[in-house]
């Protein structure tokens, strides 16, 4: 479980010597912070495709908005879009819908009906800091340490060295969260499909 606090002091110690006891102390360097954060996280959000963050939702057309030339509908966005992750025509995922057009603030298809995968920037998913995993606060710290590295500590070589961190952190955090995906979408093996139907069998017969 992430922690502001927790990220904001990890960020610091990137920078340098620094104490912050709490989010209510009015020091420069967590002043700096506070700026950079809404920002830095909307950032970090947008680079990977989160198992956090994830939402689905199903869409009915936009009656209101002219489809482009070639497609029958147009879909708005949800407000809390901020990438894709999978389009489908149903809710199970199975097939992807390969023909629309992501126009701004619309996805234009063919399709009545759509199911949408994103990553979502909502308080219940993508800004629900208590559900960031480890390597991606490590990788915010890196980042928000970055964004402020000029003006806390005024050394463009070491602002350089922290952009590379952030790079590594962000790799290590978008692989383990790939990893995860696929350990969810993974069928299950044969020994736990046999446990799975014994455990039924013997529930029903006792």
């Amino acid at each position: 479980m992430a922690d502001r606090l927790a990220i904001y002091r990890g960020a610091l110690r990137l920078l340098g010597p620094s104490e912050l006891d709490s989010l209510s102390e009015s020091i420069p360097e967590k002043m700096k912070l506070d700026g950079a954060w809404e920002t830095s996280v909307d950032y970090l959000l947008s680079q990977g495709l989160w198992n956090f963050s994830m939402r689905t939702v199903e869409l009915a057309y936009d009656e209101d908005v002219e489809p482009l030339f070639g497609f029958s509908y147009a879909f708005s966005k949800p407000d809390d879009w901020v990438r894709t992750a999978s389009i489908s025509g149903t809710a199970d995922f199975r097939e992807g819908i390969r023909e629309y057009e992501d126009e701004t603030s619309y996805w234009h298809t063919s399709f009545e009906r759509i199911y949408v995968r994103y990553v979502s920037d909502d308080d219940a998913y993508g800004w629900n800091i208590g559900a960031w995993r480890s390597p991606f606060a490590k990788a915010l710290e890196a980042y928000l340490a970055f964004e402020c590295g000029l003006p806390i500590a005024a050394d463009r070589g070491n602002r350089n060295d922290l952009y590379s961190l952030y790079e590594q952190r962000l790799a290590h955090a978008k692989a383990l969260d790939a990893v995860d995906e696929r350990v969810r979408d993974k069928p299950p093996g044969r020994w736990t499909r046999s446990r799975s139907y014994y455990g039924t069998r013997d529930r029903r017969d006792g």
